[in-house]
Formats: structure tokens, C-alpha cells, sequence
């Protein structure tokens, strides 16, 4: 056989083996995706939200999935047709190229005729091949947004039940085997009803979307916020634990009381009863759902606009302390000062945490300040003017913590911080940047200017303690660190003495 012929032979092979490698790859990839669109569809994924953000495919996104498949399936079948008509063409061209090779045919014109048939078949095919590619991208693209639209509640944009539902397992298995801990938040935006019965369904419309923007807002990057039905929504908080949960969970509280709902020329007030509830261990999603909402039945039950969280048994109002300015404390009258729990109401809360945190496994570690010569300054001024600075000193340090920590006063002068979530070292840390910012502020009392100076003890608390053993702890540790520092203060005087 002559080179052209042989190269008229080896190119016809080659592009028609290129040409159908390139059809079946196309073909290949429409039947994958009419097969996962039509395990999509039978598990139910491209469902749309009813109104609630929850429920089961609707007969119009039935039939959008139902068209999206046949589409795919003609496509499939065309693609299939065009590669055997090509394979047919093919076979006929090298029909023709063995007679010329067995000499029953004569070459020159004839192969060059073959090879411009074979490149202008390669390239009709080329041509249907990138026109079904576009199809299926376009398709592709419908499939997506009908997922996109299957997972979004309509009116709210946020997420819906089904994709609640999901994320929920996601989170629950995670926690069994990864030990992450995550946070289920529920609130109900408070007499929804009125809002529809005074002004309107277009206005609950318009304040379930203002509450929709103001949660995606308010939610950090990995967590899910959804309408879970009617006014109710839900927000899974991952890696957060119940200590954490709580304050989202007011936080999350006080943006929807501060948003401004704006319909009809009037300014609709909103507000929301929340309930939050950590993960447990051996819970399934279903309770962990169950104590959210018993949470959200509290906060009703308190007059509405608050927050609960439940501990696996009861449901606990939420009341993170307010920070006060310690100047504007101490310019204010003692009769008029801020209330701080005395040792008895710190005892109960911190028997309650105690428990959360040996449960969790979150450390929790006491803080315990006293005034040094505290009693020289109550016979030298008064009792009066002694407790003063203690509410004082008690504002600024409260102003210096973090929502989640709890202050109280005890007696003689002394002070006492929770801190949960802090090991024994941070907390350290905390209590010497306050015994700090104390010694460098004197306090200015009529003519005089005091400057207190703090004694500080640290104690983690250990399994098996209870509050008051956790209280002793700090106190004990307090007291020798106090008799330590004296000891150092008068080496150091008799060492300038000298």
C-alpha cells in the first residue's frame, strides 16, 4: 500500500476513534446525571417549600423535575443516534479504503474524497457533540437551582425545614464522633396573629422576612438559620456549646427586638420568645428539638421576649449581667447602687453550673478578690462610705467580664467571679489585669483619694465538688496567696530599710 493510502487509512481511524472516545464521554455523562436526577427525585431532594418551609414536592416542581429528566433521556438517546449514524458513515469510509488496498479500487482522487468525507463527518458530529454539552450544562444548571429552591423557604430566604432537618443529623453525628458540641436556638416571633389580624397578612409577611435578614445576620459563618413553619424559626449553632448558646441565643434575641419593621407608613414593634438547648450525649434529634421548644414554652410563659434554656430537665431563664461604668458607679448613691447576688444567690447559680459543667465537660474556675485592709477603711470612714467603694469596685470589675460570667459580693469587703469556660490560668490572667487597673485608679473621696489595692485567689473547679466546697477552695487558695505576698511586701521593706 502507497504512504498516502496509508495515511489516508491511519488518519480516517484515528479521527474516528477520537470522534467516538468524544460521543461516548458525553453519552456517558448525560445517562450519570438522568440517573442521579432520578435517585434525586425518588428521595424526595427536589422538593420546594410550602409557604411553612417544610413539606413534599409540589405538582408544579414534579413536573419541572419530571422534564428536566426526559430532556436529559432524549438528549441521551440523540447523542447515541448521532454516534451510530457516525459509526455507519465510518464503516462504509473504510469499506471504500480496503478496496483500494486489495486493489479493487483505484486510490489518488478517491482517498482524498474519503478523507474530506471522514473530516467533514468528524466535524457534523463535533458540532451535535458541543450542542448537547451546552444542553447539558444548561440542564445542569436547572437541576441546581432546583436544588437551591428545594432547601429555601420562598418567603424568608433562609433555610428551610427540609435542609434543617439535614443539617441537623450532619450536626448530631459530628458530635457522637467527633466530640463536637453544637447548640439548637427555636424562638416564635411574639402575637404574630395580631400583626395579620390589625394590619394585614402582607404585614406578618413583611416582618417574617425582616426577621429572616436580621437572623442571617446574626448567625456566624458554618451555622444554619431556617423558617422551621409559620413564625417559628430555628438556628443550629455549630461547635458552640450551651454556655455559648445562651448568649447567642440573647443576642440573637435583642437584634429582633431592636429591628424596625417598616409597613403602611407605621413602625411595627417585633419581638421573639427564644429557647436553646445544648447537645447530649445518646439524644436523638428529635429531643434535642423537644427541649428547644419547651425552652420557647418558658420564655411564653414569662411574659414573652426573653430567653430559656434547658438543661435536660427544666427549662432556666437566661440573665447575663449588665456591665456598669465604674465612674458612673461610683458617682452614684449607695442607696441607688447595682444590685449584685450576695453568697447565697451566687451559691445556687453556681451549683447549677457546676453541674452544666461537669455534664459538657466545660472547665469553670472561681475568681475571689478582697479589699486589702478593707476593715481600716470601713472604721476610718464609715460603713457607709465602705460599701460604696465595694459598689464601685464591684461595677468596674463587672465591666471588665464577659456576659457569661457571674459576680457577686460576699462579705468583709470581698468579691467572688465565675467564670465558666475559663481554665485556672486565664482566669489568672483575668483576675491580675483587674487587680492592675484597680491599684493604678485611686478612688476620689472628698478631699481625699483612696487607692484600693486587691488580694486575689484562683480555683478550678474539681469533680465531685459542690458550690460551697468550690467556694472554700477559692477562699483557701486566697488566703495563702494573700499571706505569700505579705511575706514578700515585708522582705522587700526590710530590704529598702537597709
Amino acid at each position: 500500500m502507497d504512504l498516502p493510502l496509508a495515511l489516508a487509512v491511519t488518519v480516517a481511524r484515528v479521527v474516528s476513534d477520537v470522534a467516538l472516545a468524544f460521543a461516548a464521554f458525553f453519552a456517558g455523562f448525560c445517562g450519570a446525571v438522568i440517573y442521579i436526577r432520578f435517585i434525586a427525585a425518588r428521595n424526595g431532594a427536589p422538593a420546594a417549600p410550602r409557604e411553612e418551609g417544610c413539606g413534599e414536592m409540589s405538582a408544579n416542581d414534579a413536573a419541572r423535575a419530571s422534564m428536566a429528566a426526559q430532556q436529559l433521556r432524549d438528549l441521551a438517546r440523540n447523542v447515541a443516534s448521532d454516534v451510530g449514524a457516525h459509526n455507519s458513515f465510518v464503516e462504509s469510509i473504510t469499506g471504500q479504503l480496503v478496496d483500494i488496498e486489495q486493489g479493487n479500487a483505484e486510490g489518488g482522487a478517491v482517498v482524498m474524497d474519503v478523507v474530506a468525507k471522514m473530516l467533514d463527518a468528524n466535524k457534523r458530529l463535533q458540532n451535535r457533540l458541543e450542542d448537547a454539552e451546552q444542553k447539558i450544562k444548561n440542564q445542569a444548571e436547572e437541576i441546581r437551582n432546583q436544588q437551591f429552591e428545594a432547601r429555601t423557604d420562598a418567603l424568608t430566604r433562609l433555610a428551610n425545614r427540609r435542609a434543617f432537618d439535614s443539617f441537623l443529623i450532619e450536626s448530631t453525628e459530628l458530635f457522637v464522633t467527633h466530640k463536637q458540641p453544637f447548640a439548637l436556638v427555636m424562638l416564635d416571633v411574639d402575637n404574630f396573629k395580631q400583626f395579620n389580624d390589625v394590619h394585614g397578612h402582607p404585614a406578618g409577611d413583611e416582618v417574617l422576612r425582616t426577621v429572616g435578614r436580621t437572623l442571617s445576620r446574626a448567625v456566624n459563618t458554618g451555622d444554619l438559620a431556617c423558617r422551621y413553619g409559620g413564625e417559628e424559626f430555628a438556628v443550629i449553632l455549630s461547635n458552640t456549646t450551651i454556655i455559648d448558646g445562651q448568649l447567642a441565643a440573647e443576642r440573637i434575641r435583642k437584634a429582633i427586638e431592636g429591628m424596625s419593621v417598616q409597613f403602611g407608613g407605621n413602625a411595627l414593634r417585633v419581638t421573639a420568645s427564644v429557647g436553646v438547648a445544648g447537645c447530649m450525649a445518646s439524644e436523638e434529634p428529635a429531643a434535642l428539638v423537644r427541649r428547644a421548644d419547651e425552652a420557647v414554652y418558658g420564655a411564653k410563659k414569662n411574659g414573652r421576649n426573653c430567653s430559656f434554656w434547658n438543661d435536660g430537665a427544666i427549662a432556666h431563664l437566661i440573665v447575663l449581667a449588665k456591665p456598669a461604668a465604674a465612674e458612673s458607679a461610683a458617682k452614684t448613691p449607695a442607696s441607688a447602687a447595682k444590685s449584685f447576688p450576695n453568697r447565697a444567690l451566687f451559691t445556687d447559680e453556681l451549683g447549677r453550673r457546676i453541674a452544666e459543667s461537669q455534664r459538657f465537660g466545660v472547665p469553670l474556675t472561681l475568681v475571689h478578690f478582697r479589699v486589702r485592709d478593707y476593715a481600716d477603711l470601713e472604721h476610718n470612714y464609715g460603713n457607709a462610705v465602705g460599701t460604696l467603694l465595694i459598689d464601685s469596685l464591684a461595677s468596674f470589675v463587672q465591666s471588665t467580664l464577659r456576659d457569661m460570667d457571674l459576680l457577686a459580693r460576699l462579705e468583709g469587703g470581698e468579691l467572688i467571679v465565675m467564670l465558666p469556660g475559663s481554665s485556672a490560668s486565664a482566669a489568672k490572667i483575668v483576675g491580675q489585669r483587674v487587680r492592675t487597673s484597680i491599684s493604678l485608679c485611686p478612688v476620689p473621696l472628698g478631699d481625699h483619694q483612696i487607692r484600693l489595692e486587691l488580694d486575689m485567689g484562683v480555683a478550678s473547679v474539681q469533680p465531685g465538688e459542690d458550690a460551697g466546697a468550690a467556694i472554700e477552695s477559692a477562699r483557701a487558695d486566697l488566703d495563702a496567696t494573700t499571706a505569700v505576698e505579705a511575706q514578700e511586701r515585708q522582705q522587700n521593706a526590710e530590704l529598702a530599710a537597709v
